[in-house]
């Protein structure tokens, strides 16, 4: 049985965590055989707390750009090794799917618009599992921040400028890689913007029975 890593990306306030619980959902609903993981980056491991601590405390989008890529990398090889990889290779007849909310992805665009060479975030991640389906939740940053700043604080990368930097990054990405990018417009509503993942998940895993 084929198990599949999906992982779902985009600029803060886009709606990706909101719609990778909805497909955790559907999926668990829809087919017996599923067992799903989902997960998110940075995680609570070491490194992923000490990430979590600097976007949090520092203020100017464009600090910290290296040691965030070192403790970007290195909270990813542990979440690969630890999580990951354990839950995709489970050996049973279930289809196992792991929901990554944030990936490498977010490191190239992150980093790059900081300051850091894009080829030099990509080759410190192009050994890491390739997604099945990397679904780009893609929204105008200003009506992403008015939704983050009607929910909590703002942290260091929710810069309006930063941010329109980061969403044209983001739609550079299925030029720039040869991963299976979908993007998926989230400016209408929940269920508009599931429908659309729906349908691309649908379409992509067709032995799933939907």
């Amino acid at each position: 049985m084929r198990n599949i890593f999906i992982v779902f990306e985009g600029i803060d306030g886009c709606g990706k965590s909101t719609q990778v619980s909805h497909l955790h959902n559907y999926l668990f609903r829809k087919d017996k055989r599923v067992r799903i993981l989902s997960t998110r980056e940075p995680t609570y491991g070491q490194y992923g707390k000490k990430v979590r601590e600097m976007l949090s405390k520092h203020a100017d989008p464009y600090s910290d750009s290296d040691k965030l890529l070192d403790l970007y990398v290195k909270d990813r090889e542990e979440h690969l090794k630890h999580v990951i990889k354990p839950f995709l290779k489970s050996k049973d007849d279930n289809i196992h799917i792991v929901l990554c909310d944030r990936y490498y992805y977010s490191t190239i665009v992150y980093q790059s618009v900081q300051g850091v060479d894009t080829t030099k975030v990509i080759d410190l991640n192009k050994d890491f599992l390739k997604p099945d389906l990397t679904i780009i939740c893609d929204l105008e940053p200003e009506i992403a921040l008015k939704r983050i700043s009607s929910g909590r604080a703002i942290e260091k990368f929710e810069k309006l400028d930063f941010m329109k930097k980061l969403r044209t990054r983001f739609l550079d990405l299925k030029e720039l890689m040869p991963d299976n990018i979908a993007y998926i417009d989230t400016s209408g509503t929940e269920k508009e913007t599931f429908d659309k993942i729906r349908k691309e998940v649908e379409r992509t895993f067709p032995f799933i029975d939907f």
